[in-house]
């Protein structure tokens, strides 16, 4: 491979900051192309991703004979299998294969814990406060997220912390833009904005669009009530319930069906959420999925040949009828094309390369970067060679935690020596909050349906159930949750396993646990079973299913300070990147936690009309409290680069341009260098933030367009 490999446009990343971008970019660059007659001033765009390709096992509506993976290893491509497996032998196989680690740098999901091991792993141990669990793979975050596309209130963005001049009109349209780019494909949104003259647009789309998933299977009606949402103007669909003015304190499931009997085709967990959330606050609702699902029968909608839901409850651990609308999915139509034949719509101009890890950024002195990058080996990844490329403009897209990373490195190494003295601030954990609450009055039914299918906000505006005016500052979401069949097999010793997560317990010796845990609990259970079974039907024989039954589960989002900061580790068991609150204050000891925690103990009570039982975090607990070892879990982290005015304040402008401290007037920034990701985001959102994120990449998109000639 030669190193001195020039680009117009290096994208660091493959997930929402970097798709957006490269594919927006793409169909720019494809444009002038086709009008330029010098080969030589033809543009060209590099995507380098760290992780490797996945793909379903299974066949599928549109790849019934799961040629998918083959065609991906025919175009060289690493590629590997989402987990299928739904009993224990699957949760062996996620920890196994799919948890990032030293010499299994190709794993999907790493887990961050952020601190000092101490000596021996015992003395002078440091828990920083936050394990942090992100995608390594093509399609970045897209891969493991819960396909929710929420738009936060207008009250956020009215924050004198974002330094955006967009106004309502404009920051709308961008969240519109967005949801097409998501739900249908990038190419496709801006097609049906900015026509480039394709005779179809439709055949644009790689997915069917957002949808509403609530009921037990597709193609049934949930016969909701809808209304408007105030900040973005969508229509925002709940549970028709005929009480739900005044609703009881609980209702028993038979009270809830009587009155409204449409809602027996609902699923069980989706209907259980909403009907308690509608006695707590009026902004509650379906959330928008970015999954394909069938139009109910009687719409009258067209059935299109797409692989669409099945309710199987796996949207982290990877879907299996290939209905989410994974990133992957566009790129490699754009790069690659797909296994039915089709050319990639930019092969000649956009390519991607996987496994490979970027080190530090450098800018040249006569204009332009050089990205220093480690190549992995697809057939043993812990083997690497170092690559250089070098390109006019590079979009750092990493994601938060390798953004900061990536730039922190690039500062200290002297590559980027400009770098704003804000790079590492504001880091946000979003207010990110697990919980699990046992024993609810009516079956929830925890591993069926998408991962999530409702949302309630509190304190938003009319949220309010007396019509008091909300406070912005303890604003919050509430979601619920389902958990893959895989890891409700691990239902009685579960939660002790992801306590061991957030102590920063290392891959072996977590699975080494585990097994213990399990074969602890298996022989004596193994031998009850078989002598009495044949009285009354054990325990053991209950399915996964029946394992969370009556557990809800919920993830919380609010508005935290965003007062963490990233700085560089590597000192004696030290981790690459530390965090610390600029305010001395514990992570998980940030106000919006109070407020989020007393809706949870309202919440509980009404899931299991007991005033003693609460929702329980698994990273917070008293026994983690005692070794110091409390850490917040969270799935959504921000911040680090966050915009600002100039370079005093942030480390971008809104447009992600990155600030050269260096420089002043128009020309305050380095030439070419942007940062697309979540980094950017100055503040918590309280929501989940994939939509925020991708209007904000393609806004700037549309600035590294202006500024190429």
């Amino acid at each position: 491979m030669d190193n001195t490999r020039h680009y117009t446009v290096v994208v660091i990343g493959t997930g929402f900051g970097g798709s957006m971008t490269a594919l927006t970019l793409a169909r720019e660059f494809d444009a002038r192309n086709k009008k330029e007659l010098d080969p030589s001033k033809k543009k060209s765009i590099l995507m380098l991703e760290r992780g490797t390709w996945w793909t379903t096992p299974v066949g599928t509506v549109q790849d019934k004979e799961v040629k998918t993976a083959q065609f991906l290893r025919d175009k060289n491509q690493p590629v590997q299998y989402w987990p299928a497996v739904e009993h224990f032998k699957g949760f062996l196989d996620i920890f196994l294969r799919c948890v990032k680690r030293k010499k299994n740098e190709d794993g999907l999901y790493d887990v961050t814990t952020f601190g000092r091991a101490g000596f021996l792993g015992l003395f002078g141990a440091r828990n920083d406060g936050v394990t942090i669990v992100r995608a390594s793979g093509v399609g970045g975050g897209s891969l493991v997220y819960s396909n929710i596309t929420i738009q936060p209130p207008d009250f956020i963005f009215e924050d004198h912390a974002w330094p955006v001049t967009w106004d309502k009109n404009e920051r709308n349209g961008w969240f519109e833009r967005a949801r097409d780019a998501i739900g249908f494909s990038v190419l496709y949104a801006h097609e049906v904005r900015e026509p480039s003259g394709v005779p179809d647009p439709n055949k644009l789309k790689i997915n069917t669009g957002l949808s509403n998933i609530s009921t037990r299977s597709a193609r049934l009606d949930p016969h909701w009530d809808t209304r408007v949402d105030p900040s973005s103007g969508k229509q925002v669909k709940y549970i028709h319930l005929t009480n739900a003015v005044n609703p009881p304190v609980r209702d028993t499931l038979d009270q809830q069906l009587a009155n409204t009997p449409s809602n027996r085709l609902w699923i069980d967990r989706a209907r259980v959420f909403q009907t308690a959330m509608s006695g707590l606050t009026n902004d509650f609702g379906t959330v928008d999925s970015a999954i394909n699902d069938l139009p109910p029968e009687n719409t009258g909608k067209p059935v299109e040949p797409k692989n669409y839901c099945e309710r199987q409850g796996r949207c982290n651990v990877g879907c299996l009828p290939g209905a989410r609308h994974t990133l992957n999915k566009q790129l490699m139509s754009a790069i690659l094309g797909t296994p039915q034949g089709a050319e990639g719509t930019f092969k000649d101009l956009l390519s991607l390369e996987p496994l490979a890890e970027v080190d530090v950024i450098k800018a040249l002195e006569g204009g332009g970067y050089s990205v220093r990058y480690y190549e992995r080996d697809p057939n043993d990844p812990s083997r690497k060679t170092l690559r250089t490329v070098t390109a006019d403009k590079v979009i750092v897209a990493a994601g938060c935690v390798g953004t900061n990373e990536i730039m922190l490195r690039s500062k200290e190494r002297g590559g980027l020596p400009n770098l704003s003295d804000r790079t590492g601030f504001n880091f946000s954990t979003n207010g990110d909050y697990l919980g699990f609450v046992e024993g609810t009055s009516e079956r929830v039914s925890l591993t069926r349906g998408p991962v999530t299918t409702s949302f309630a906000h509190f304190n938003s505006p009319g949220s309010t159930k007396d019509g008091s005016p909300a406070d912005p500052a303890k604003f919050h979401t509430i979601e619920d949750n389902g958990i893959p069949r895989a890891l409700a097999s691990t239902a009685g010793f579960g939660v002790p396993l992801i306590r061991s997560l957030s102590k920063g317990r290392g891959t072996r010796l977590f699975i080494i646990w585990s097994l213990i845990l399990w074969l602890v609990t298996r022989p004596i259970r193994f031998v009850r079973a078989i002598r009495d079974n044949y009285r009354e039907r054990d325990e053991f024989f209950k399915s996964e299913d029946e394992f969370s039954n009556n557990i809800m589960a919920i993830a919380a989002m609010g508005r935290d300070g965003a007062k963490g900061r990233f700085t560089l580790g590597g000192g004696l068991c030290e981790t690459p990147l530390r965090l610390s609150r600029t305010d001395g204050v514990k992570f998980h000891e940030d106000p919006i936690y109070d407020e989020i925690r007393a809706t949870l103990k309202t919440f509980a009570e009404k899931l299991t009309g007991a005033t003693d039982r609460d929702f329980i975090n698994p990273f917070l607990t008293k026994v983690a409290e005692a070794f110091e070892a409390n850490s917040i879990g969270l799935t959504h982290p921000l911040g680090g680069c966050p915009m600002g005015k100039d370079a005093s304040s942030g480390v971008v402008d809104e447009y992600g341009r990155v600030f050269d401290k260096a420089r002043t007037g128009q020309a305050a920034f380095y030439d070419g260098l942007y940062i697309a990701d979540a980094s950017i985001i100055p503040t918590a959102l309280g929501v989940n933030p994939s939509l925020t994120i991708s209007a904000l990449a393609l806004r700037v998109a549309k600035k590294v367009i202006e500024e190429t000639a």
